[in-house]
């Protein structure tokens, strides 16, 4: 890690809000465990914790601490350093950052409560959104001027995300439910990076059973160790190719 990334997480981990984000999964992580009896149910809670809570604080603090830093990059701008070390610096440690806290509060706790595979896929999951949704929060920032309009477009991707997109899903299965589409809905489900962390825990826990044939499916894939890691590289891509995209805007903005 170079000195901008390090700063940066340092930063970041003495900030307030991401101080309280790390106690809030530490108490949603911990006391789950250490109340409900059955860690199957704990389990499913803290992959809801992972998929609404995780994106949304990601992106938005992501978006914010960009605009907040102007001054710091505009005063490396004028350093004998190259822009493509600076958006790698500024990518890495707010990755690094928010993957520590999510580590500290839910990663630990799987771990020694119920060190599955389905607790192995939940962590990854989690860690991965958060590449995905910080790339995703350069992208749009580097790409916009103005910070409300930046903080808009990544609320209503998290929205689209982690609502509507599984709902008009939901809404096409039922509608066409008559005709073989199920393979449909599985490639479609590679195109929300929200869908595929979901999909890849459920399928390691009993709730599969309640999918019926489409959870057959998703069964016969995800639940295999190439399905898997099939899953896991495309949420790699979906981190890669957002930070691709804000790197290359970088390095062409006008300051």
């Amino acid at each position: 890690m170079n000195k901008i990334s390090w700063s940066i997480a340092l930063d970041l981990l003495k900030n307030q809000a991401i101080v309280i984000y790390a106690v809030v999964l530490a108490v949603l992580g911990w006391g789950m465990f250490l109340v409900e009896s059955q860690p199957e149910k704990t389990i499913l809670a803290l992959l809801q914790v992972t998929l609404i809570i995780l994106p949304l604080v990601t992106g938005v603090f992501a978006t914010t601490y960009y605009y907040n830093s102007a001054e710091f990059l505009h005063l490396l701008l004028i350093q004998p350093v190259r822009r493509s070390k600076i958006i790698r610096g500024v990518f890495v440690g707010l990755v690094s950052g928010f993957i520590l806290s999510y580590l500290f509060g839910v990663g630990l706790p799987l771990l020694l409560f119920y060190p599955t595979v389905a607790s192995l896929y939940l962590i990854i999951g989690g860690v991965l959104l958060s590449i995905v949704f910080t790339g995703i929060a350069l992208w749009v920032s580097t790409h916009q001027q103005d910070k409300a309009r930046s903080m808009g477009i990544v609320l209503l991707l998290w929205v689209f995300f982690a609502f509507v997109y599984d709902g008009v899903q939901l809404l096409v299965m039922y509608q066409l439910a008559e005709y073989p589409i199920e393979q449909s809905i599985l490639v479609a489900t590679f195109f929300n990076p929200i869908s595929i962390a979901r999909i890849l825990v459920v399928m390691q826990t009993e709730a599969a059973a309640l999918l019926g044939l489409s959870g057959a499916i998703f069964q016969d894939f995800f639940g295999s160790f190439n399905g898997g890691l099939i899953a896991v590289l495309s949420l790699l891509i979906w981190g890669i190719v957002p930070y691709v995209f804000s790197r290359r805007k970088f390095l062409k903005r006008d300051f």
